[in-house]
C-alpha cells in the first residue's frame, strides 16, 4: 500500500510538471506551496493533478516557495495565483493581528480571500520511550526540539509552553526543522520534539518502527489557554490508535486547519473550477494522502472570518452551503 501511494504520488507530481506546458487554449495557473518535497508541496501537487484531470480550460501547476508566510506576499504581488497557508495565519493577516499588524503590507492584507479548508494537520509531541518523559512537564531538564525560530511552528510551541507553565529556561530548546528532527531524535541528540505534520508522515512512521517512540496527549486546559491567543481557530484532533508503531492508544491533541487562499482580483471562473474539482475529487485525494482525512464540505466552507472568494462561494452555493 505504501509503495502504491508513493508511486501514485510521483506520477501526480510528474503529471503536474508536464501539464505546466499546456495546450495553447489552456490558461496557466500557479499554486504557491512550500519547499520541494514538504507536505504542502505534496498536497498542492495532488490537488493540481485532480483539477487538471477534471477540466480543460486551466492548467494548474505548483510552485515551490519559502513557505506559508512567504505565500501571503506572493499572492498579493501576483507572483502566484493562489496558495496554501494555515487558517490562523490567513485570519491574522486579514485582520492585521499580531506580527501582521506591523507588516509593510498590512493594508494589502484586506485583499486576501479565502477559498476553503483543505485539511487539518495535528500538532505532535513525540519523545523517545527511554527519555523518561510521560507528560509535557517532564521535558524540564531535557534537550527538546521546538523548530526553527522563524517558523510558524516555533511560535506555536512558545504559546504551548507558556500555556503549560514551562519556560525556555526549564529545558534545552532545540531549533532544527521538522525535516531534520526525526534523525536527531533517533541519534539521541533530542529526547523528543513538538511539531506540526500530517497524520502518518513517512519520516515519523520510520522513526517509530526503528525505536520505541511515545506520543503525548496535550491537556485540554492547555489547548483552551492557547486558543485564547489564536481566536479559537485551533481545532480538536485525535491521532487514531495504531497510526505509529507501538502507539496502542489514541492521542488527544489539536489540529491546524490548512487553507487555500487568493486575492480579491483572482479570476472567478478559475477559482470555481478548482474548487469544484477538489470537492468532487475528494474521495480520491483522501485515498492517496492522510492530509485530507476526515474533511467534510461543511468544514471546508465554514465562515472563518475571512471573506470567501466569489468563485469558491459559487460552488458552495450550488451544493447548498451558502
Amino acid at each position: 500500500m505504501i509503495m502504491k501511494r508513493v508511486t501514485t504520488l510521483a506520477a501526480a507530481i510528474a503529471a503536474t510538471t508536464m501539464l505546466s506546458v499546456p495546450a495553447q487554449a489552456q490558461e496557466q495557473v500557479s499554486i504557491g506551496t512550500s519547499s520541494s518535497g514538504a507536505g504542502p508541496y505534496v498536497n498542492g501537487a495532488l490537488m493540481a493533478d485532480v483539477a487538471n484531470k477534471a477540466q480543460e480550460d486551466y492548467s494548474f501547476s505548483i510552485q515551490t516557495t519559502g513557505g506559508y508566510k512567504d505565500n501571503l506576499g506572493l499572492v498579493l504581488t501576483d507572483k502566484v495565483d493562489f496558495a496554501l497557508n494555515t487558517l490562523i495565519d490567513l485570519s491574522f493577516a486579514y485582520n492585521q493581528k499580531g506580527a501582521f499588524a506591523d507588516s509593510p503590507m498590512a493594508e494589502d492584507f484586506k485583499d486576501l480571500r479565502f477559498l476553503f479548508v483543505f485539511g487539518v494537520v495535528p500538532h505532535n509531541v513525540f519523545v523517545r520511550e527511554d527519555s523518561g518523559i510521560a507528560t509535557l512537564d517532564d521535558i524540564k531538564g531535557k534537550k527538546f526540539n521546538i523548530n526553527v525560530p522563524s517558523s510558524f511552528t516555533h511560535g506555536l510551541n512558545l504559546e504551548l509552553l507558556k500555556a503549560a507553565g514551562i519556560s525556555l529556561d526549564d529545558f534545552e530548546p532545540g531549533t532544527v526543522s521538522t525535516g531534520q528532527v526525526f534523525d536527531e531524535v533517533q541519534n539521541g541528540v533530542f529526547a523528543g520534539g513538538s511539531h506540526v505534520y500530517q497524520l502518518g508522515l513517512g519520516n515519523a512512521q520510520r522513526l517509530s518502527s526503528t525505536m520505541a517512540i511515545d506520543y503525548l496527549d496535550i491537556p485540554q486546559e492547555v489547548i483552551e489557554t492557547m486558543n485564547a491567543s489564536y481566536d479559537r481557530l485551533l481545532v480538536p484532533f485525535t491521532i487514531p490508535a495504531g497510526t505509529y508503531s507501538g502507539q496502542d492508544e489514541p492521542v488527544e491533541t489539536f489540529g491546524l486547519a490548512q487553507v487555500l487562499f487568493t486575492d480579491a482580483d483572482a479570476d472567478e471562473e478559475m477559482i470555481y473550477q478548482f474548487t469544484k474539482a477538489f470537492w468532487e475529487g475528494l474521495d480520491g485525494l483522501q485515498a492517496e494522502n492522510t492530509s485530507f482525512a476526515g474533511l467534510t464540505q461543511e468544514t471546508g466552507a465554514k465562515d472563518y472570518g475571512v471573506p470567501m472568494h466569489p468563485g469558491a462561494e459559487k460552488y458552495f452555493a450550488e451544493i447548498g452551503l451558502r
